[in-house]
């Protein structure tokens, strides 16, 4: 078996030959860079020249591809992202089961805070099974030695627009209102359901609307975490040297919007709450290059 290495910045990608049924195994990236990202990804698609200097057996994989295969228990054509460097690294996968013909897509986790974001993802896909927010959950296993999720493959596109919308804000509604939602208990701020990473590289516009994927960051928190990730956290990846108080000036009447829909006047603290935890968080990465933006944008707030 032979794989080609697309490598980026923070991660590896090894696809599969992939005949032109199967050309949604690609979908496992997405070019959301530079143009000179998005070339070498045109290229590496569409010319098999520039794959073959990226070519790998089996045997030369630096992740357990046989374990995984092993696990799986099934023929399955499978692509991987390796994930970003750290504590929280997985491996992502993009498949067709070969007998069943079915796609699928999984994670495999064997770093520590990787199999606890895991596990979560698992019990909020098995809460959340009625609703048509979540994939389908396939199959699971958790042990001592990794935790292993798939599920549905969900059919769709990457948002092209990364700007807020009505139907954006709807998903937000929606997520904000499933019933794992723990009540505020006398909270200082209003909680609901969030889905932790609510990000367009999550989202697939789809036949029936936008829908959200990796819901492993899944949790109670302020509300307004999952649209200021959007506006904010997404922006400040992709575009570090955006200004904030631009950003948030676009932005000002979605972020009025909506609060007004939960009857609260007042979003500076949860927008400043927000800020604080991405901080926090950002230390514990040790990216600078993405701390910067929020420090600006908290001295704004401030102001």
């Amino acid at each position: 078996m032979m794989f080609y290495r697309f490598k980026t910045f923070t991660t590896s990608y090894y696809f599969p030959e992939i005949t032109r049924d199967k050309q949604y195994l690609y979908g496992l990236y997405s070019p959301y860079g530079n143009l000179t990202s998005k070339l070498y990804w045109f290229l590496f698609r569409k010319n098999s020249l520039v794959r073959r200097f990226s070519r790998v057996s089996k045997n030369e994989l630096d992740f357990p591809y046989e374990l995984i295969k092993k696990v799986d228990g099934h023929n399955s054509l499978m692509s991987f992202n390796l994930g970003s460097p750290g504590p929280e690294r997985k491996i992502s996968i993009l498949g067709y089961d070969e007998n069943t013909e079915t796609p699928f897509f999984a994670k495999f986790s064997q770093k520590p805070d990787a199999r606890t974001r895991s596990v979560n993802e698992i019990s909020v896909l098995q809460k959340l099974r009625d609703t048509t927010l979540v994939p389908l959950l396939y199959f699971h296993e958790i042990n001592d030695e990794y935790v292993f999720l798939k599920t549905e493959l969900i059919e769709g596109r990457r948002p092209n627009d990364l700007s807020v919308s009505t139907e954006l804000l709807n998903l937000l509604f929606s997520v904000g209102e499933l019933p794992i939602a723990v009540p505020d208990n006398g909270r200082e701020l209003r909680y609901r359901f969030s889905h932790g990473d609510f990000c367009p590289w999550n989202m697939l516009v789809t036949e029936n609307g936008l829908r959200l994927i990796d819901w492993e960051m899944a949790a109670d928190r302020p509300l307004g975490y999952d649209l200021f990730t959007y506006i904010f956290q997404t922006i400040f990846l992709l575009k570090p040297s955006v200004s904030p108080k631009k950003l948030l000036t676009k932005n000002r009447d979605w972020i009025v919007n909506y609060f007004t829909h939960y009857d609260v006047a007042e979003w500076e603290p949860y927008l400043k709450d927000f800020i604080n935890k991405k901080i926090v968080q950002i230390y514990q990465w040790k990216k600078q290059t993405l701390l910067q933006p929020f420090l600006r944008l908290r001295a704004i707030i401030q102001d």
